[in-house]
């Protein structure tokens, strides 16, 4: 059989597709599943190709689990920050809240690999350890500004990320079984209402 020939095409898009085929498969599939044969026909280039822009299996998942996770973007939220606590959380968490929750099932797939695949416990942790190094620098410059309590920035960013990170991946689903419906909104402003409480200068 006569190898597959990559369709001619500049380098940029060709990358792309690739990473658009991995994001694809790893997002649905999850990581032992997934086969860089598969992404190759997917994104139609030879399997050489794809080795050929990012080296392995491991390296492509690092790269598309930052796409898969949602933390691409995080650099313009970061960029509309104006200072006000309240405000800010709020702007976070409608960026934040809504990826966790599309990619909730996704998540809980890699988790679960993560703890056979090292690569994958690496890669998974990209996107938490984004927003929490945005938000540690944030809370710092607040507590610098006495807005906040002095309290631990990092264990607060944490929290943070947890209180919403928890919500989308094990609470969320179980949304029907838990009457009252709350919306997506609401959640959001009460989250941060009850943090921007407990962590606000008094």
């Amino acid at each position: 059989m006569t190898p597959k020939k990559d369709k001619p095409t500049d380098t940029k898009n060709t990358r792309q597709r690739i990473l658009d085929a991995a994001t694809d498969n790893f997002r649905t599939l999850g990581y032992a599943r997934t086969t860089t044969k598969a992404i190759a026909v997917q994104a139609d280039v030879a399997e050489v190709t794809l080795f050929r822009h990012f080296g392995n299996k491991q390296k492509l998942f690092h790269t598309a689990a930052h796409h898969i996770g949602g933390a691409v973007g995080l650099d313009r939220v970061e960029n509309q920050l104006t200072g006000d606590l309240l405000k800010d959380l709020l702007l976070i968490s409608q960026y934040v809240l809504p990826i966790f929750i599309a990619q909730q099932e996704t998540i809980r797939m890699l988790m679960f690999e993560s703890s056979q695949f090292p690569e994958v416990h690496e890669a998974v942790a990209q996107n938490p350890r984004q927003m929490c190094l945005l938000l540690s620098g944030y809370f710092r410059a607040q507590i610098e500004e006495g807005h906040m309590q002095n309290l631990n920035p990092h264990a607060v960013a944490r929290a943070f990320t947890s209180m919403l990170f928890g919500y989308a991946v094990a609470m969320q689903p179980l949304d029907e079984l838990l009457p009252p419906q709350i919306s997506l909104d609401e959640m959001i402003e009460q989250f941060v209402h009850i943090f921007v409480e407990g962590v606000a200068s008094k």
